[in-house]
Parts: structure tokens; sequence; C-alpha cells
């Protein structure tokens, strides 16, 4: 064959093959492309299943965790009260005796003080300044001036009954924070036989309030809320201070025993 024919028939071939390869080269682009583009749609995809139960997960433990026990009605009402009062149960009792001549202790509660009540001859606490807000009876409270539990308006004090030797009742408030009087009044709606019965149970008293709370509180070292002489006992509210639950406790008149003992913890 002619050196001129060869160099006729290698000039197509050579351009057939060219073009070929430049049709596979494109296609192997093309399907490097697409493999590419799918990949890039999965993988987000991935990730989030991956990464999403986790925070969640986190977030719903950590509410759970931080959860604290909610107090009752009275033991909110326990939690306001006591820590307001700057003066003890024993300081306010003897404040109160003083002022009745012969008097004994019959009954003493932490409470809330009558509205717009000033302990005599000193100024108003400053916790209690306005006095404007509507009072509401405390519970267990018989003074005839109901104690003010409204917010900015409470002074806290020691409702104290006291006797004379003959039996007569005197109703005294002692203020919690100056530990002065706020008011001391007999008592009108005692009788004669009123009187008697409970000069009589005064005679009969051997253990004295002070050593009553000693008794309560050897194993409870709380704080005193309330005192008071019943038939046969001296009844002791002492108040737990850290989950604000309240005993009651019962010690005889005549020794330095326990008779009974019950937990409030509403």
């Amino acid at each position: 064959m002619s050196t001129s024919l060869r160099h006729r028939l290698r000039g197509p071939a050579v351009a057939c093959l060219a073009a070929s390869c430049a049709l596979l080269l494109a296609a192997c682009g093309s399907e490097q492309k697409e493999t590419t583009t799918t990949s890039a749609r999965i993988a987000p995809a991935q990730t989030t299943a991956t990464t999403g139960p986790t925070a969640t997960g986190s977030t719903s433990a950590s509410p759970s965790g931080s959860a604290s026990p909610r107090l009752t009605d009275d033991q909110a009402e326990r939690q306001r009260l006591v820590p307001a009062a700057k003066i003890t149960w024993d300081k306010a009792v003897q404040t109160a005796v003083a002022a009745v001549p012969q008097g004994k202790l019959v009954e003493t509660e932490l409470a809330w003080a009558p509205p717009n009540a000033t302990a005599s001859g000193s100024a108003r606490p400053s916790g209690s300044a306005t006095a404007s807000a509507s009072p509401s009876v405390s519970a267990g409270a018989t003074a005839s001036a109901s104690p003010s539990e409204s917010a900015g308006a409470r002074t806290p004090a020691w409702h104290t009954s006291v006797a004379t030797a003959d039996g007569t009742l005197h109703d005294v408030w002692v203020d919690g924070v100056s530990g002065k009087v706020i008011s001391d009044e007999p008592d009108a709606d005692q009788d004669a036989g009123d009187k008697q019965e409970l000069a009589d149970r005064l005679k009969r008293t051997t253990v004295t309030p002070e050593q009553a709370v000693q008794t309560a509180t050897q194993d409870n070292k709380g704080t005193v809320t309330a005192v008071e002489l019943d038939d046969d006992s001296w009844s002791v509210d002492v108040v737990d201070t850290s989950s604000w639950d309240k005993t009651t406790y019962e010690v005889s008149t005549t020794e330095r025993r326990i008779l009974r003992q019950e937990v409030d913890r509403d």
C-alpha cells in the first residue's frame, strides 16, 4: 500500500479514537459527579439522626433532676413566720408574765400580730410599715383582734395567755421583733367556774413550762412555736426548719415525761 494511502486511513482512525476517549472521560466525570452529589445528600441526614436523640435526652433529664419537693400551705406559712420572729418563746413569756401581777403561763403561740399593732413605747418594725391590707384570722389565734397575714403588713408576735392566782386570764400580745408588749387585756368571756377550774389546774401542775420544753426538745432541736397547758399535760409544738414539719409533744404536768407525740407533715 502506498504511503499516501496509509496516511489517509490513519487520520480518520485517530480522530475516531480521540472521540471515543472523550466520550469515556465525559461519562466517567458524570458518574463521579452523580456519586458525589448523592453522597452529599445522605451525609447530613445521617448526622442529624445520630445527634438528635442525644440532645433531646439531655434536655428532658435536667428538669427532673433539679425538681424540689413542693411545700404544703401550712409548711410554707411556717417557713414565712418562724424566721421572722427574733424573740424566742421563753423571752416572750417572761415579758408577758411580768405584765400580769403574780401571773402564770397558760398558753403562748407564735402568730401574726393584730393589724396596726405597735409595741408600747416602740416604733413599728421596718418589715411591717404598711398595714392597709385587710387582715385574716390565723390558725389557733384566740385574740379578739385577728393577726394580719397580708404581705408587707405582717409582724410576728407571741399571743400569750397569763393567769393570776385566782384563775383570771389576761390576753397578752408580745412583739416578736422588739420583744415589747403590744396589748394586755383581761379575758371577758370567763365566768367564776372557769376561773376556779383554771386555778385548780395550775395548782396541780408541778412541771414548769420551761421543764416541759426541755423534755420535749431533748431529742428534737427545732424551734418552739407554741406551749399550752392542757388538763394533764403541757403541749409543746416544735418546728423542724429543714423540712418545716411540726411535731407536737405532750409532756406530763406532774413528771418530766413525754406522754404522746405527733408529727404534722401537712
